[in-house]
């Protein structure tokens, strides 16, 4: 039975990142209607049964409406927290029960929470976040066919699918988290309202990609040095320390509407397996985004780009495959 998780996070689109620059609001109303655009794109291409996080929003309650008669979908045993966990938890559920891919709708920052849960299953990323990267802007009935032509055709995952890197880090040797597009080193102390905005703190950035229509953080490597979702490469980017200047400068839009000069001291490709060490003694790092991570006096800390990251659909891929099929 090709089956589809759809994981929405409500919290979405609506952190500081809207009152420092001109990031655009994504109401629960309208992630609501993309849904059911979603969920029409399923049933139109043969997926039969849809398994929804809950949430306390009740983002797909009208889409489950709109196709009871036709396709299976009911809510997952999860009790909404309303913290981030609630991600991970699902993308974990869903795995177990078989899911042939995930829809979700978020930021870069909801697509590691569910890519640290969801194994091997493919996420087709609609973008409902701020800085996005990772997650695309698609219509949802285009997005819901390319998902089904992942979830009813297991066969087509290596011709529609591309495989992400992330990014692991380390703090005291033992693996702390991930992240699947930046991890940003910034002088801060404090997680506090956890998105990272003010480039004027960062110490250093670790990549995955930089793409030139990336936008945030990973806009600033892609002015030093142009990689893709799935080259074997990353990028280091260091900041020049308080009182002295950089060795060159790039111009880059690190937040919708905020173009900002940004001096850099010294940049290098990373490669895969390559243990880097971070060079602020206290701070915090930030993951897709958000602070996540304080390093705090006697730790020490160090990343890794790992190839081994999620399954990502392709849509243009699969978008291609769904018209050579009908």
């Amino acid at each position: 039975m090709p089956t589809v998780g759809i994981i929405a996070n409500p919290a979405a689109g609506k952190d500081i990142r809207r009152l420092v620059a001109q990031g655009r609001v994504v109401s629960n109303q309208e992630k609501s209607n993309t849904l059911r655009r979603v969920f029409a794109g399923l049933q139109s291409h043969g997926v039969t049964k849809v398994i929804v996080m809950p949430d306390m929003a009740g983002l797909a309650r009208a889409a489950m409406a709109d196709t009871q008669d036709e396709m299976h979908s009911e809510f997952i045993q999860q009790t909404p927290s309303g913290s981030q966990n609630d991600s991970t938890l699902a993308a974990r559920i869903m795995r177990d029960a078989g899911a042939d891919c995930i829809v979700t709708l978020g930021g870069d920052g909801t697509n590691r929470l569910v890519a640290k849960g969801c194994g091997d299953v493919p996420i087709a990323p609609i973008s409902t976040g701020t800085n996005n990267v990772f997650p695309k802007e698609i219509e949802g009935t285009l997005a819901g066919i390319a998902a089904a032509i992942v979830a009813t055709d297991r066969s087509t995952r290596h011709r529609v699918c591309r495989r992400s890197k992330k990014i692991e880090v380390f703090v005291n040797d033992d693996l702390r988290d991930i992240a699947l597009v930046d991890a940003a080193v910034s002088r801060q102390t404090m997680v506090g309202a956890r998105a990272l905005w003010d480039v004027g703190t960062l110490d250093s950035v670790f990549l995955t990609r930089a793409e030139a229509s990336s936008i945030g953080i990973a806009s600033i490597g892609a002015r030093l040095a142009l990689i893709g979702l799935d080259e074997p490469r990353g990028l280091h980017i260091q900041f020049p320390t308080p009182g002295s200047s950089g060795t060159s400068t790039s111009t880059a839009p690190i937040a919708p509407g905020m173009v900002r000069d940004v001096p850099i001291e010294s940049w290098q490709i990373i490669v895969p397996g390559e243990t880097v060490k971070i060079r602020a003694a206290r701070g915090t790092i930030a993951l897709d985004g958000e602070r996540e991570v304080e390093l705090l006096d006697g730790m020490s800390a160090s990343v890794r780009i790992d190839t081994n990251g999620p399954w990502v659909v392709d849509f243009d891929r699969a978008l291609e495959a769904a018209c050579a099929k009908d």
